[in-house]
């Protein structure tokens, strides 16, 4: 069973790629949807006249008092990405989501929706999927901060209904980042890392934002940590193959070690930080080969169900990019 929805929602990093979407998984869902965004953020996604669009930094408390008045959730998208700096991982994925929680707290807000990361749990050690009760191990800076925002927010677990939903791998229109992947796929010759299968999760961006409105309507305890992954056990050769075959071309790939891989991508992308797909330390993570988490909690306890898979995602994205003008 679900309560009654929220009328008002604030979304944070609603500009970006799954903030955006989740915009619009909200209004589809009939919330009055709310989104906050700092001076240098796009609109590009935000468009709509349905939308009412605030600008603030998310550090300014006075700011946020305005904007939280009269908010019945919040769905705090907004992040520093892998890639940034260890300050700006901790400033902002830990510091902000605890002024953020201490304002909705005070605004008298119900609901805390955090964006986490699977990267808050770690990764396992054989192909069974991880569960929310298996023991966390962060393996990045990125890592530790989703997982320290995490329990940042369970101290408020008392005032307002916090839940925090660890994403896999996000695709789909509108991604920036995983579209160089695309390009390298489309015309060069690609590194297949690693000596053994490795097995990543992934989660289309349309089912990512209606887990995110599932988890602003289902009667859960707060303090709920949730998985969101599509469940589908993928390896990151099958990926590329999908994509591949989607692009209409034919992989060209080459296998290296996983240490040549880390150097390769440290040379060519090392300083250049927008480059947040491609970190050295990211893709020596890939020593770690079992990335898989079960969703089983998520479908039971917000009822939510994924509603596509790579094979036809990562088609529509290919598509979407080619109208853009992004392939």
């Amino acid at each position: 069973m679900s309560e009654v929805n929220h009328r008002k929602v604030l979304v944070t990093g609603a500009s970006g790629f799954l903030g955006s979407h989740i915009c619009e998984a909200a209004h589809e869902a009939d919330y009055e949807v709310h989104a906050l965004i700092r001076k240098t953020s796009s609109r590009e996604w935000l468009n709509h006249d349905w939308i009412t669009v605030h600008v603030a930094d998310l550090a300014d408390r006075e700011a946020l008092s305005d904007i939280l008045k009269g908010i019945d959730a919040v769905v705090h998208a907004a992040a520093a990405l892998i890639g940034a700096s260890e300050e700006e991982l901790f400033n902002i994925n830990v510091g902000v989501t605890r002024i953020l929680a201490e304002e909705a707290c005070k605004a008298g807000v119900e609901r805390f929706i955090f964006v986490s990361s699977r990267a808050a749990g770690g990764c396992g050690n054989t192909l069974e999927p991880k569960k929310e009760t298996d023991p966390d191990c962060p393996l990045s800076g990125y890592g530790w901060s989703k997982k320290q925002a995490e329990e940042e927010l369970f101290q408020f677990r008392d005032k307002i209904k916090a839940i925090s939903l660890r994403y896999v791998i996000i695709y789909g229109p509108r991604d920036k980042h995983l579209v160089r992947l695309f390009r390298i796929i489309n015309s060069s010759l690609v590194p297949l890392i690693g000596t053994k299968p490795i097995y990543t999760p992934m989660v289309y961006v349309r089912d990512a934002a209606y887990a995110a409105v599932a988890a602003l309507q289902a009667n859960v305890s707060s303090g709920s940590i949730y998985y969101i992954s599509d469940g589908i056990p993928y390896t990151l050769d099958i990926v590329y193959d999908l994509i591949a075959a989607a692009l209409g071309t034919r992989l060209k790939s080459i296998r290296v070690p996983i240490w040549l891989g880390a150097l390769l991508m440290g040379v060519i992308y090392g300083a250049r930080k927008q480059e947040v797909a491609f970190t050295l330390s990211a893709v020596w993570e890939f020593r770690h080969r079992f990335r898989l988490v079960s969703p089983d909690k998520t479908r039971v306890e917000l009822g939510w169900q994924p509603q596509v898979t790579a094979y036809e995602g990562l088609a529509e994205t290919v598509k979407w990019y080619h109208q853009r003008g992004w392939l």
